[in-house]
């Protein structure tokens, strides 16, 4: 497979792609880089190292408001705007200050006399983003600060600065995460404040695999966002959810190859061929048993490009498959729609997706298909699924049918207990959202 190679107009990265995808991404106005290697690392290099800090700066510059003087002191930083959405939703209102981490996103700069002090103090002690932040927090003076970006290496690096400090650190899952990775981002600080996991594959794993010292709270809670979506669900639908999907197959597409957070192309290839298994069983066994399918896509829609999401998704599972009469439902996750969909389903079939933990979590029964070769340790895995009926590892069709048919034909509660350790996939029956607001409180 040949792979073509972009720049990412928005974010300014480097974006590889395979190259069945090239014309989506042409249509999404990527910048096409050139086939011949020297000149196309020359481009990447210029355009990265030295063009990149230029064009943010002239962008911050030209959307960014400056306001003179020191913002107001609150009791709540909400780390990073991403959390927004999900950590306001637990915290008192009007309390909190949301701390903007992301230059891209920055839409105010705060400066004063005391701000510029520091920041000439600090000038070759940490970059200019990272002393910024510092100074806002000594000015703001929380009493806690908290994420649900919990892979954040800024969360990490300024809990590192302030961990002496009175201030009290939260961080809460926001997906799934593997041992490997989680020895990786809390090396970064030693992190010791508070941890709110899923369930206890995260409990054991960091037990198991971090150093770090006897203060670090752990907590298994849940999925704070599937919490939220059941509270906001339960509130717009006052009758019960009824289920009208036999089978939800959630995607776990992926485009990008080989650049930061996406799969190196022998490991792309393995996941790109086994969506694609599966998606072919899925649709042969629903055909076959006259079962009403539901493809969950994996992309939110948003303003713009809603088509181009919609094609690039469908040409990923078209590739080198024998099928193409599926359809593929995409969702406002602003209004847990993905959720919703989870909930009016009676099994969910996927491999390593965060949904089938909070699939788990809805008390759904589902089917992880677990097939993929992984050759990195910090590769997505599915340890966090016990062996049995729960999870699948013959890749036949003939054991995918038989699987499949043995859970449907069971209710909840019997699928529950053939199910040895359920509270490591998730703490279920655990008040989150009471739990989460309380500790706000005290």
């Amino acid at each position: 497979m040949k792979i073509i190679y972009f720049i990412n107009p928005y974010k300014k990265v480097l974006c590889i792609i395979p190259d069945f995808l090239k014309k989506i991404y042409l249509k999404k106005k990527y910048y096409l880089l050139p086939e011949n290697k020297f000149i196309r690392n020359i481009i990447i290099f210029f355009y990265i190292k030295i063009l990149r800090k230029f064009f943010v700066l002239i962008n911050l510059l030209l959307t960014v408001k400056f306001r003179w003087g020191n913002p107001k002191k609150f009791k709540f930083i909400i780390f990073d705007n991403d959390s927004m959405g999900v950590i306001d939703k637990i915290m008192p209102k009007s309390q909190y200050f949301v701390l903007t981490t992301r230059i891209q996103d920055f839409k105010q700069i705060f400066i004063s006399k005391d701000i510029i002090i520091y920041l000439l103090k600090n000038l070759f002690k940490h970059s200019l983003k990272i002393n910024y932040i510092s100074c806002l927090l000594k000015i703001i003076k929380p009493k806690k600060i908290v994420t649900i970006i919990d892979n954040s290496e800024d969360f990490h690096i300024i809990y590192k600065l302030f961990k002496k400090s009175n201030i009290s650190f939260y961080a809460i899952q926001n997906a799934v995460r593997s041992k490997d990775y989680y020895k990786s981002i809390f090396s970064i600080s030693n992190y010791s404040g508070n941890y709110f996991c899923f369930g206890d594959y995260e409990l054991n794993s960091i037990k198991k695999n971090l150093l770090h010292t006897p203060k670090l709270k752990l907590k298994a809670i849940g999925s704070l966002r599937t919490e939220l979506a059941k509270e906001y669900l339960h509130k717009k639908n006052k009758n019960k959810i009824n289920e009208i999907y036999d089978i939800c197959l959630i995607s776990e597409s992926g485009s990008e190859i080989g650049t930061s957070g996406s799969l190196s192309m022998s490991n792309w290839k393995d996941d790109q061929r086994v969506a694609a298994k599966i998606l072919r069983y899925t649709l042969l066994f629903c055909k076959k048993y006259n079962k009403k399918l539901l493809f969950l896509g994996r992309h939110n829609l948003k303003k713009g490009n809603n088509e181009l999401i919609k094609k690039e998704e469908f040409l990923f599972y078209k590739y080198k498959n024998k099928v193409d009469d599926f359809n593929i439902s995409f969702f406002d996750k602003s209004k847990y729609d993905n959720i919703k969909n989870l909930l009016q389903s009676n099994v969910i079939i996927g491999q390593t997706s965060t949904l089938l933990r909070e699939s788990f979590g809805l008390k759904k029964k589902i089917l992880v298909c677990d097939w993929a070769i992984r050759k990195n340790k910090e590769d997505f895995n599915t340890d966090a699924f016990p062996n049995g009926i729960i999870k699948l590892r013959s890749q036949t069709y003939q054991n995918f049918e038989k699987r499949l048919l043995k859970i449907l034909k069971i209710n909840n509660k019997n699928y529950l207990s053939k199910i040895s350790k359920p509270n490591l996939i998730y703490n279920l029956d655990f008040k989150t959202l009471n739990f989460l607001r309380n500790e706000m409180l005290k």
